[in-house]
């Protein structure tokens, strides 16, 4: 498994859970890259600081998800005795997949990693964990708003029943084109803790292109921690320690 050098996103900010990346470009199969190749790298570059109208204000209906079951993953730190053979990336402990390459984004003074990426041939697989409260899920208002922030970029979006549960099929904008590229937000709600997964390049659209990297999803564990948090806040990544050959 090749771990990718971190990778800077042009504009700085917070990454909440219901900021949604701006038409990532589809992923290309590449070898390892250093920091200036990062920049012209598959993956965009340039992240949407999406602006949140409050529940209140908005018109559009969502569907109430039904509680996942998570018996057989995503799991939570709890019940893992530790992350085993998977990567400990902090919040995040993460499946070692050969095939596979890995990549850590960072904000723009390479301080806070905000979400990390798999690669498999030319899909992705984009992780990121959030603070939730202990009395109930959020990925339903979540998935309300992020409609609302994929309409103000100019992208449409529909939900749809999938294997986590409700997810968000979408066409966001790719930027300084006038094209659109397929996209697929999951959730996963968890003990305190929202699981974001979106699947970009053939996975936002190929069912079959995205059964390896919802397999990944499945066998994350999320380590959210006693610390207190905002709901929606990011849980802290750090970059992990790759395992011996």
């Amino acid at each position: 498994m090749a771990l990718f050098s971190r990778k800077k996103h042009h504009e700085n900010h917070r990454a909440q859970a219901d900021t949604v990346d701006q038409g990532q470009q589809r992923p290309r199969q590449t070898r390892i890259l250093d920091e200036s190749e990062n920049e012209q790298s598959q993956l965009a570059d340039t992240q949407a600081d999406a602006t949140l109208t409050s529940a209140d204000t908005q018109t559009d209906a969502v569907t109430k998800s039904t509680v996942f079951n998570r018996t057989n993953g995503p799991f939570d730190a709890a019940e893992l005795d530790g992350p085993g053979k998977r990567l400990d990336a902090g919040s995040l402990w993460l499946p070692v997949i050969p095939q596979a390459q890995l990549q850590f984004s960072t904000d723009e003074q390479r301080k806070n990693i905000l979400g990390v990426v798999y690669l498999l041939g030319d899909s992705a697989l984009q992780l990121q964990a959030f603070a939730a409260p202990k009395s109930h899920g959020i990925w339903d208002q979540v998935r309300l708003d992020m409609r609302t922030s994929i309409a103000q970029q100019g992208g449409s979006s529909q939900e749809a029943d999938g294997p986590f549960g409700k997810e968000l099929i979408a066409m966001m904008p790719l930027p300084g084109t006038q094209n659109f590229a397929p996209h697929r937000f999951l959730g996963i709600d968890g003990p305190r803790w929202l699981l974001r997964a979106t699947l970009y390049g053939r996975a936002g659209a190929d069912a079959q292109a995205a059964t390896p990297l919802l397999e990944i999803l499945r066998n994350v564990g999320v380590n959210r921690g006693d610390m207190p948090l905002v709901p929606r806040s990011l849980l802290p990544l750090k970059l992990p320690h790759l395992p011996k050959p």
